[in-house]
């Protein structure tokens, strides 16, 4: 694949407003942006009011020359609850879908998936991203792994009932043992995937640095034996370091030890600053333009966020520092290193 054929993607969030033309004078081509479970009430019943926002803004985004990247729904999620004042889980299936493990589950799950594969049309680009980061108890809470992965496969199905063409993948969230004892599970025989998608922040979830991409990339190509898409990475800019872990026993449920502690235990040389997240914007990017075995990438993100969706602090770096504009969508260096990437590595 020419660099100039790859996915020149973004992640649209957080607090966006239609912001299209300072994205496309980037040079970014796709955004992936999440699509929910669309009906209130029953199975082919009625709409929910965050359903239809969703495709609003899917057909939005493509009506203003972007190729979009839907993102499935997982089984639930581990986020701030302003109403409980605490994190707390929230269940992504109604009941009325099935008991989840049963043949009604899964079932509901791909008629599900077609009708939104049906329903988004020409909106929907070629590529799918189904679910997100079910090797993690934030997006898997408690979930036997054949649960979660059957569901990830029953989501590509349902779309390639609608698209038969549609290039469907997971995103773990980093490349370690746990990661792909799931992805073993996902893409055991008989899977419906085109690629093997994968999400890393070194130097802020994870040791490391852009550079250590490259192992990634060939340890899943190797393993897989699919195109490697980055479905997230990126870099914060901001946020201390810790040196030392808090008690595992005082962390609430849900929550994660930079949400507690309100700092990083890993940074990339320099720490976490804005230019040294664009450096590392700029040399992530000419990894993934050159390696053979890389789709492209959706960076993460475009905007910082006003509160993290974890805690709900507005000064928490868990969440909040990741965009290459700041919350007022004032250009980042970031935003430049990326134009300039973008032009110079996928010719």
């Amino acid at each position: 694949m020419k660099a100039s054929e790859k996915i020149k993607g973004i992640v649209f969030a957080y607090n966006t407003s239609g912001e299209y033309e300072m994205v496309k004078e980037l040079g970014v081509e796709w955004m992936r942006l999440n699509i929910c479970f669309p009906w209130a009430d029953k199975m082919f019943g009625t709409l929910s009011e965050e359903y239809i926002q969703a495709r609003q803004e899917i057909l939005d985004t493509h009506a203003k020359g972007f190729q979009v990247m839907p993102a499935t729904p997982p089984l639930g999620g581990f986020s701030y609850d302003e109403k409980e004042g605490k994190t707390c889980w929230h269940e992504h299936f109604p009941e009325f879908v099935g008991k989840k493990g049963t043949d009604e589950f899964y079932e509901n799950v791909r008629e599900s998936m077609r009708f939104i594969c049906e329903d988004l049309g020409e909106a929907a680009g070629i590529y799918w991203q189904c679910m997100n980061e079910i090797d993690i108890p934030v997006f898997s809470n408690d979930y036997p792994d054949d649960i979660l992965a059957d569901t990830a496969r029953a989501s590509a199905e349902g779309i390639r009932r609608a698209n038969p063409q549609a290039r469907c993948g997971i995103n773990i969230s980093c490349y370690n043992e746990n990661a792909v004892r799931i992805a073993d599970l996902v893409y055991r025989e008989g899977h419906p995937f085109y690629y093997m998608g994968v999400d890393q922040y070194f130097g802020s979830w994870q040791p490391g640095d852009a550079d250590d991409w490259i192992g990634v990339i060939d340890g899943l190509y190797e393993r897989y034996g699919l195109p490697v898409l980055a479905n997230e990475w990126g870099y914060s800019s901001d946020g201390e370091l810790e040196t030392e872990a808090p008690d595992p026993a005082l962390i609430p449920e849900g929550l994660n030890e930079v949400c507690y502690t309100k700092k990083w235990f890993n940074q990339a040389e320099g720490g976490h600053t804005p230019q040294v997240q664009a450096d590392y914007f700029k040399r992530g990017h000419r990894i993934f333009a050159q390696h053979p075995h890389c789709l492209g990438s959706f960076m993460f993100c475009w905007r910082d966020a006003y509160h993290c969706y974890h805690c709900g602090a507005s000064d928490c770096p868990a969440e909040c520092y990741w965009g290459i504009v700041d919350t007022e969508c004032r250009p980042k260096p970031a935003y430049y290193a990326v134009k300039e990437a973008l032009k110079e590595y996928y010719k």
